[in-house]
């Protein structure tokens, strides 16, 4: 019951209300009793001087018998009963002795006894009054001293007794009238207070429901302000509350948006560990890196690979950052875990890299100095050896031709592979000097088979150039666009069986002119496709049958990107393969291209 703010504000109204009626009471009925009798004794008081002296004109004191003598019975009776009726109440003389000598009349026979003012006043002499408690019920008492010139005390004494009946009837009546008030009071007082408490309880309920919009999340829930009292002042305060819980939760969601989309747009895994263990949040990338769903509460053994479980412990353990290079299906991928301070539902983060690219560069490096090591071994151990040869002079003029053409050849293939190495070194810095102008596709492709007409005729090669309906210009560096095409026939002409033909047409759309080197060699295996424009990569059949560093494809690769186009190969129809270069009619379309447009 004591639960509800109406139910103890009530309850609360109605002690008060009580309290009051208990204090009026208190402060009414007592004093008035009082009052009442107190106004009663001075009244008999007045009288009482008045009372002794009639009484004493019809009593005399006897010396030789000590007594106190009536002079005329009659007439004292006559006279107390007039003062009785007066005064409205018993009056009684008594003797010295305490023996009632005359009484104006009562239910019961006088007694000494009833009345102890009576021994009080012939003890000191004095009027004596107060209130007594008989059968008959309370009365005020005034005890009135008889004097006499032959004795030298009183000789006996004037009673008056009057009934307090009148007086309990008007503190009755008052009582009642208080009780009754008070029982209007309460009544007032539980109706006035549970419409005060329902209004007061009415206006807290709503900043309570308020309150518990807002814990639910519903951070727009306002209180009407109503009266500018103290429940007002709380629910302006309160509204103030929520206002800045708005704008703060406004921020923390705003500050959370933030991280989770730059979370959610990092390449790399980001993920969160407990202290014992569990992955606690991680982002989209984390699950794509390790090919599977990372959710909350995984234990770290089986979400992860042993490699980043054991470095995880070795961080927990040891402290500072620890980090290990794993090889995960077919990618290479970085693990490394930082410790983070206190305050999170997680004491650590792994961050998952993809570092195959990278791991793919350094095998391309150590590839790159094996093989650039074992070219430019090749043609100077030949160099080399001819010059030997040469130095010892035992050799014949038709000899020393051979070997002289030899050492040409092999310096031509030291030429070739330094100048590729350059051009891969410019394209990596980016120093590469570009200038674009309006290209006529075929006419490069024409020029760069004349180059390659006495390889083409020596494997009785047929070289065509099938340009489309159209004239196909593109918005490239015709040099370097050459010498793309250079590498593509180049490779067409060393795998093509004798007797084949090797065709270059054109084609393109509306954005984009296309240039296709077409053979009817053996074709690239499928496998390899992929592979084939990787730095220094030389397929299966290359590496038995053909020199070179493989570098070729790959520039062309890098310098066709650089012009804002792309280079693709696909098995041609009826076998062979064919290269499509795919570049920009015009700067426009080139500018978008290299921005990251299509």
């Amino acid at each position: 019951m004591l639960r509800s703010v109406k139910n103890w504000l009530t309850l609360l109204v109605v002690a008060l209300v009580a309290i009051a009626s208990a204090i009026t009471w208190a402060y009414v009925v007592p004093p008035l009793r009082d009052r009442l009798e107190d106004g009663k004794l001075a009244d008999m008081r007045a009288n009482a001087a008045i009372s002794s002296g009639t009484v004493s004109e019809f009593t005399r004191y006897d010396s030789t018998t000590g007594q106190l003598v009536v002079t005329d019975d009659e007439l004292l009776m006559q006279l107390i009963s007039r003062i009785g009726m007066r005064l409205n109440g018993r009056v009684i003389v008594f003797d010295e002795r305490g023996t009632a000598r005359a009484d104006s009349g009562g239910s019961t026979p006088a007694s000494s006894d009833d009345y102890p003012y009576l021994a009080v006043a012939l003890a000191s002499g004095r009027v004596e009054q107060g209130v007594v408690y008989t059968g008959q019920g309370r009365f005020a008492v005034t005890a009135v001293p008889l004097f006499s010139e032959a004795s030298q005390g009183p000789v006996g004494a004037v009673v008056v007794a009057t009934s307090l009946v009148d007086v309990d009837r008007a503190v009755a009546a008052v009582q009642r009238q208080l009780l009754q008030a008070t029982a209007l009071a309460l009544v007032a007082s539980v109706v006035a207070g549970y419409l005060a408490s329902s209004l007061i309880a009415r206006r807290l309920k709503r900043i309570e429901r308020s309150a518990e919009s807002i814990a639910g999340g519903d951070l727009s829930a306002a209180v009407p302000v109503g009266m500018q009292d103290e429940i007002g002042q709380l629910a302006a305060s309160f509204n103030t509350m929520a206002e800045r819980l708005r704008d703060a939760f406004t921020q923390v969601a705003r500050e959370r948006d933030r991280i989770e989309l730059l979370l959610n747009d990092l390449s790399e895994g980001v993920i969160g560990i407990s202290a014992d263990g569990r992955v606690t949040i991680s982002n989209p990338a984390a699950a794509v890196l390790l090919g599977n769903r990372l959710p909350p509460g995984a234990e770290l053994g089986s979400a992860f690979p042993y490699d980043v479980a054991n470095i995880w412990y070795e961080s927990r353990d040891a402290g500072g950052v620890q980090d290990v290079v794993f090889v995960h299906g077919d990618r290479t991928l970085e693990a490394v875990t930082y410790p983070v301070g206190s305050g999170a539902d997680f004491t650590s983060i792994i961050v998952v890299r993809d570092v195959t690219s990278q791991a793919r560069l350094e095998r391309a490096r150590r590839d790159f100095i094996a093989n650039a090591s074992h070219e430019f071994k090749t043609p100077l151990f030949s160099l080399a050896g001819a010059l030997e040869l040469l130095d010892e002079g035992e050799l014949s003029p038709e000899e020393q031709s051979e070997f002289l053409a030899v050492m040409r050849q092999q310096v031509d293939r030291l030429r070739d592979l330094a100048v590729s190495m350059l051009d891969l070194s410019r394209v990596e810095t980016g120093s590469l000097q570009l200038e674009p102008t309006d290209v006529d596709l075929a006419g490069v492709a024409r020029s760069v088979l004349d180059e390659f007409q006495p390889q083409a005729q020596a494997k009785q090669l047929v070289l065509t150039v099938e340009p489309g309906d159209g004239p196909e210009t593109a918005w490239c560096d015709e040099e370097r666009l050459a010498q793309v095409v250079r590498a593509l026939v180049d490779n067409a002409v060393k795998f093509s069986p004798d007797g084949s033909t090797i065709r270059v047409s054109t084609d393109g759309d509306e954005r984009f002119a296309s240039l296709l080197v077409s053979d009817d060699g053996p074709g690239i295996a499928v496998d390899e496709l992929p592979l084939i424009f990787e730095r220094f990569h030389r397929g299966r059949d290359e590496r038995a049958t053909t020199t070179g560093a493989g570098l070729g494809l790959s520039i062309a690769r890098e310098l066709v990107e650089l012009m804002g186009g792309a280079l693709s190969a696909s098995p041609a129809e009826g076998g062979g393969t064919t290269f499509t270069v795919r570049l920009p009619r015009n700067a426009r379309t080139a500018r978008g291209r290299r921005m990251g447009g299509t």
